[in-house]
């Protein structure tokens, strides 16, 4: 029994890491303001392995908020839980994700998606 809850821990632990290393299949390119995403509505492959790069165009939440979070940030919602944070303004950073789950997914910035519409729809297909 606890032979199997491991082996059933360990597949989902292999499946759910969805960041990954591997040669990207498509590559998105993301523009981060505080008037939103660009493109605002991404749609993808199930099983590509997509190269995100976002780029932040303004100044994004300042350290006057009283956080270490500053910029702009890319978040991918669960199951795919994938966070790139504290992009800056003229600041370009990569996330590599295997879109292994189908579906209609929210990405946002939580830094600021109460301030500004920092918003997105991601659809796997």
């Amino acid at each position: 029994m606890k032979k199997a809850f491991l082996l059933l821990v360990s597949v989902f632990i292999i499946f759910s890491c969805t960041k990954t290393e591997e040669k990207p299949d498509v590559i998105v390119d993301i523009k981060v303001s505080k008037n939103g995403y660009s493109p605002n509505d991404i749609t993808v492959k199930q099983g590509q392995v997509v190269l995100f790069r976002i780029t932040a165009t303004d100044e994004g939440i300042s350290a006057g908020y009283g956080s270490s979070n500053v910029g702009h940030c890319f978040y991918i919602m669960p199951p795919y839980d994938v966070l790139v944070k504290n992009i800056k303004k003229g600041e370009t950073k990569e996330v590599k994700v295997k879109m292994v789950f189908p579906g209609d997914f929210l990405f946002t910035c939580p830094y600021c998606s109460g301030i500004f519409p920092t918003k997105g729809d991601l659809h796997v297909k």
